[in-house]
């Protein structure tokens, strides 16, 4: 199982202990585009934590983010064959309190997961998207060092329509320069 242990946080499998407290994180967000933590059965999210910290036989990678002893975010590498060509990762990640947001946590998790990536996993490039209206996000995004790529237009399905998407890339010649400011 993939243990990683970064300046602030470590990346982690999910505990099967942590499935109640999982269902219940999202029970106030609304659920736009289905795919919250809320939204799984329990028997869906159970194979989910029981696969956490392995590569799954669908190409990914589901880390717990935990810091200071506590689960604060989930993060997700991708890799999906036929989906992005060899070497070509693509990141989730979501902070789950508001109060945990904007404090570095999520650049921490994003730098420990992307060392992963370039020095285990032999990555040549490493990608992530969010909302284009996700400020925290982005900001948090191009403090880590990736470059913001353009917006895939009407990107992720919504109850209320398509949503666009930013799109941000790291090569593996970018993380070689912004590394060495990460220390």
């Amino acid at each position: 199982m993939t243990r990683i242990i970064g300046e602030r946080v470590t990346l982690r499998g999910f505990r099967s202990d942590e499935i109640d407290g999982l269902l219940s994180i999202s029970e106030g967000w609304p659920d736009d585009d289905g795919i919250h933590w809320g939204s799984r059965d329990r028997d869906e999210l159970r194979r989910k934590v029981e696969a956490s910290g392995t590569w799954t036989d669908v190409a990914a990678l589901d880390m717990a983010i935990e810091a200071d002893g506590r689960l604060v975010g989930e993060i997700q590498a991708r890799q999906p064959r036929g989906g992005l060509p060899p070497g070509v990762f693509e990141l989730g990640i979501e902070i789950f309190a508001s109060t945990d947001r904007g404090t570095g946590l999520g650049g921490a998790a994003l730098r420990s997961m992307v060392s992963h990536l370039f020095e285990e996993e032999q990555a040549h490039r490493v990608q992530l998207s969010t909302d284009v209206d996700n400020e925290g996000m982005r900001r948090c995004a191009e403090s880590v060092g990736f470059t913001y790529e353009g917006v895939n237009r009407s990107f992720m399905p919504t109850a209320n329509g398509p949503r666009d998407y930013a799109m941000f890339g790291m090569t593996r010649g970018d993380f070689e320069e912004v590394r060495a400011r990460w220390i």
